[in-house]
């Protein structure tokens, strides 16, 4: 007995089988009617259990379910014969769906594995939220991603990269580190290698170019943030800074302009403010630019990926200082709408829904922004946590596309599958089970809702996981 289907509005279908026939949720079918095919994927499955089984027989008498009909024109229809889907029906029906728009290649569909997984790049113009636990791939997954990006796409990526997974995207790995095959991996190379000298990496005290900013050129807001002043609590001290800014008369100052025109100044609230900066130690972070370049005067006109390595920074403090800044600074040239995605890795570490600090806070209020308005100007957010309930929810409230790893909590998982509702429910839930490098893509940067296994990178993962030689056999 086979899995048998029907259609009453030609754009779904719901089926019975029998379990010896059980079609698996996610799965690509084929609908036999009469003497046409139509393809189909099953998006709900359940076990129905009937009535009260005889002693020692098996409780399941079978099992129903409803999908969507991918083929065009499709009719309703009373009774079809359901199938597993060849690959070649599958391959051809997300080829179609592709057009002329490129196509970000992520690996193979985890049925039929024969079938490449790709994702539409231009669904990238939408917000998109990637998470999965610790261990689950994710990061990994992502490079894939941007490294496609950069090969098969013309827009600019900026990364916020808080513990130095990406620093290495501008740079292949030798063929034999890669799992490749030999002509592919020579043919992505030549490519890539075209691109390479276009991403930037800036860093700490070491790196070839720092993660620095010029303090005079953030917005007054920030400057008055990072120093901790408050504009009723610290009035006096608040009063002083901005006589002493505005009294530089250039936006081209550095904090040790500042520190100079205070030790010049015989002013209680100057020199309060003097202490204040002296206390804190902020004249002494690394981030701060004096007379070398901030980090986007150094950018190159033809940049593809700017990336902030913000784990290189010495501390918590300069990271979210640093974060602020760029995310800043975007904001700010929006109006040369200039398409960009903007990535940020660790998002509840960045835009958090309980932001711990003022540039934090000053950090997560722009990227709600971006998350609000900013599609119009071009500018397009790729969050990546294992933290999906500590990120700030006006932010993934925008988000058209979701990118599920690896996930065990089940209230996380719900939450998901409220918020991400164009997303099945079914599906979302498998994400328990997924393993390494598994995952769900869907929304606008999914022809249908794809089950994937992530690819390749060319390459090399930075960060490293701590050894765990200490669990070796003695």
């Amino acid at each position: 007995m086979s899995a048998r289907a029907h259609s009453i509005d030609g754009r779904t279908f719901a089926f019975t089988a029998p379990l010896s026939a059980a079609v698996p949720i996610s799965a690509y079918v084929s609908i036999v009617v009469d003497e046409h095919t139509y393809l189909g994927q099953v998006l709900e499955v359940t076990v129905d259990t009937g009535s009260p089984a005889p002693a020692g027989s098996p409780v399941a008498r079978h099992v129903s379910g409803r999908g969507r009909l991918l083929t065009s024109g499709s009719p309703a229809f009373g009774d079809g014969a359901v199938t597993a889907a060849d690959s070649k029906s599958v391959a051809e029906h997300l080829a179609s769906t592709l057009g002329s728009n490129s196509a970000i290649e992520l690996g193979r569909l985890q049925a039929p594995t024969e079938v490449a997984a790709q994702l539409l790049a231009k669904g990238f113009g939408r917000h998109t939220f990637m998470c999965g636990q610790s261990g689950s791939g994710k990061t990994y997954t992502l490079g894939v991603i941007l490294e496609r990006m950069l090969l098969d796409t013309d827009i600019q990526i900026a990364v916020i990269d808080p513990n130095s997974d990406y620093v290495n995207l501008g740079s292949v790995m030798p063929e034999k580190a890669t799992r490749l095959p030999v002509d592919e991996y020579r043919s992505l190379a030549a490519r890539y290698e075209a691109v390479a000298p276009r991403v930037q990496v800036f860093g700490g005290e070491g790196s070839e170019d720092r993660l620095q900013a010029l303090f005079g050129r953030l917005p007054f807001r920030q400057q008055t943030t990072v120093l901790g002043l408050d504009p009723l609590t610290d009035a006096e001290e608040f009063n002083a800074f901005t006589r002493i800014v505005r009294n530089l008369d250039t936006e081209e100052y550095s904090l040790d302009d500042v520190m100079a025109a205070i030790r010049l100044t015989f002013d209680d609230d100057a020199r309060r403010l003097g202490l204040r900066i002296e206390n804190l130690g902020i004249q002494d972070q690394s981030i701060w630019a004096g007379t070398d370049e901030p980090m986007m005067r150094r950018l190159s006109d033809d940049w593809r990926m700017l990336i902030a390595d913000t784990g290189s920074l010495p501390s918590a403090a300069e990271a979210s200082v640093a974060s602020a800044a760029l995310l800043t600074v975007l904001w700010e040239r929006r109006r040369e709408r200039r398409p960009m995605i903007i990535v940020i890795d660790e998002a509840h570490n960045v835009c958090p829904q309980n932001p711990q600090d003022a540039n934090q806070a000053l950090a997560t209020e722009t990227v709600v922004k971006i998350a609000g308005e900013g599609r119009k100007f071009g500018l397009f957010l790729l969050l990546s946590t294992q933290r999906p309930s500590k990120v700030h929810q006006s932010v993934i409230s925008q988000c058209d596309n979701l990118l599920l790893m690896k996930m065990n909590s089940v209230a996380d998982l719900r939450s998901l599958s409220e918020t991400f509702s164009y997303a099945p429910t079914g599906l979302i839930e498998l994400a328990a089970g997924f393993g390494l490098g598994e995952g769900l893509a869907a929304g606008k940067i999914a022809p249908d809702p794809l089950m994937f296994k992530s690819g390749t990178r060319l390459t090399l993962e930075g960060g490293s996981d701590v050894s765990s030689s200490w669990a070796r056999g003695r």
